[in-house]
């Protein structure tokens, strides 16, 4: 039974989500489908339980490959020990499946198929939510951000965010899967699941038609610098680096943008300081008379009465004169990339990132203002957490800017599957969304999720759009994200408490009857 199951679970996460091979973004759903199907026919929620790990976790991990790269080529580490790390990470999220599939079995004997597939959709909404927040978090191939190339098929997300939006999409597969195992429920469960569907695709039908809000229109162009992530940081190459990003953005003054982006650590070297590169870089904004800068560069605070230096990721934003007008500081670090946890216990374990030493987080969400602009920052990784964009909305901000440097994962499907977790973003939060790599996928992405993108990976190139929009009003899922994070959970609670409740009531009839 559980053979076919991991075929069929294998195959539509890994053609679901981005890969090399084919991205066909429908079939993820198959994922969920065949995890509830195991809660239906295992005979025990343990058995449910391991075939359902075991199911998510090759799937995961077939999807996950890439990790593969950053932590052998980048991490120095043999590639007898980095193989095993994306199985790990695939394990680490077939838990997740496995205590789906589990539960399902446990919940299956009380309750109506009704009952049972919205209980599937709240328990998989509950699953990725957990996921994205136990031990740090790692909100990456949910279902939402496999469907991102489908516009259509994700306008929910600004009313119910990223897993109210995965909740109803595994009911209407909970559903279908109960017509077929049930034959009581076949005309009703086809009827409800496919008119979920129905739904769904045509109010994102009918989403898209509507005109884009009125707003500040911007005229924006971002550089994707393509430079070798293995001498970035050599000082022989940081001329040739800062060369790089002025000449491509030289070839756009033409267009004549008021905002231009450059990636996460664009600048391998500290631009707060007062260095010949870092002039270059500020006599140039400042020869351009109108444009403000926006770019990436390590940064550093030295505490005055300990000594003692804190590393930052930042952000720096550069106005018309030349001068830093703002600075953000990454808030939510990459653990292995950015940090080592537990470091005093793993010394033998080294960061993939360079720096003196461990980056600090920042804790401030406030935008980047300047004019009219209010730019909500959204450094690499952050760009997968709805809480983090979230926060910059409710802070002011009018434009999300998501920079980074996907070099780390070489031609892989990472830095499509990143970009899908932005397009996440723009449409939770209801605005335009620029992102900035180093070497792909840089794109300009709409409220509606509709995408203008640039080139493919490993490329220098530059694109200018006219007409970013800096938006005001909100979505419906940003008014309500509190109301909807503490509603998730609840149903959840209610639904689990009502299976226990009744499964107790059934096991005292038989035992009264017996």
């Amino acid at each position: 039974m559980m053979l076919p199951a991991l075929v069929v679970a294998l195959l539509g996460t890994w053609f679901g989500h981005a890969n090399p091979i084919a991205h066909m973004p429908g079939v993820v759903l198959l994922l969920p489908g065949m995890l509830f199907w195991l809660g239906l026919r295992e005979p025990t929620p343990a058995t449910a339980f391991r075939s359902g790990f075991f199911c998510a976790a090759a799937a995961y991990s077939a999807s996950l490959y890439w990790v593969f790269i950053p932590v052998h080529v980048h991490g120095g580490l043999h590639w007898l020990l980095a193989l095993p790390c994306p199985i790990l990470l695939g394990m680490y999220l077939g838990l997740y499946g496995g205590a789906f599939s589990a539960l399902i079995r446990w919940a299956h004997p009380v309750h109506s198929p009704l009952l049972l597939g919205l209980g599937a959709g709240l328990l998989w909404g509950g699953v990725e939510l957990a996921q994205g927040t136990l031990f740090t978090g790692f909100s990456w191939l949910t279902l939402p951000a496999a469907l991102a190339p489908w516009p259509v098929a994700i306008q929910g997300l600004a009313v119910v965010g990223e897993y109210g939006l995965s909740a109803i999409l595994v009911t209407a597969v909970a559903w279908l899967v109960l017509a077929r195992e049930s034959k009581g429920f076949m005309t009703r469960g086809l009827a409800l699941g496919l008119t979920l569907f129905l739904v769904l695709i045509s109010l994102g039908a009918l989403q898209l038609n509507r005109p884009l809000p009125e707003g500040t229109p911007l005229r924006v162009t971002l550089v994707q610098g393509n430079v070798d992530q293995t001498v970035k940081w050599e000082s022989t190459y940081q001329e040739a680096t800062v060369r790089a990003y002025l000449d491509l953005t030289t070839r756009e003054l033409g267009f004549e943008p008021e905002l231009v982006v450059w990636p996460e650590t664009a600048m391998p070297f500290y631009l707060q300081e007062d260095s010949a590169l870092a002039r270059q870089v500020r006599d140039f904004v400042r020869s351009t008379q109108h444009l403000a800068l926006l770019t990436g560069a390590p940064r550093y605070a030295v505490d005055l009465s300990t000594g003692a230096i804190q590393y930052f990721n930042s952000a720096f934003l550069l106005g018309p004169n030349g001068e830093t007008v703002g600075i953000y500081d990454k808030e939510h670090l990459v653990p292995f990339g950015e940090y080592v946890p537990l470091g005093g216990m793993l010394p033998f374990i080294r960061r993939l990132a360079h720096s003196e030493g461990d980056f600090t987080p920042g804790n401030d969400p406030a935008p980047l203002r300047w004019e009219h602009l209010a730019l909500g920052m959204l450094i690499c990784y952050e760009a997968i957490f709805s809480g983090l964009s979230q926060e910059r909305v409710r802070a002011g901000a009018n434009l999300l800017v998501n920079i980074s440097n996907d070099a780390w994962f070489g031609r892989s499907s990472a830095p499509r599957q990143h970009m899908y977790q932005a397009v996440l973003r723009s449409v939770e939060q209801g605005r335009f969304l620029v992102r900035s790599t180093n070497t792909g996928v840089t794109a300009i992405i709409d409220p509606r999720g509709r995408r203008l993108e640039a080139g493919g990976l490993f490329q220098r190139l530059t694109l200018s759009y006219p007409d970013v929009r800096l938006l005001e009003e909100t979505t419906f899922f940003h008014r309500n994200a509190g109301a909807i994070c503490i509603l998730l959970p609840t149903a959840i609670g209610l639904f689990l408490g009502a299976t226990w409740w009744m499964r107790r009531r059934v096991a005292h009839s038989q035992k009264s009857a017996n």
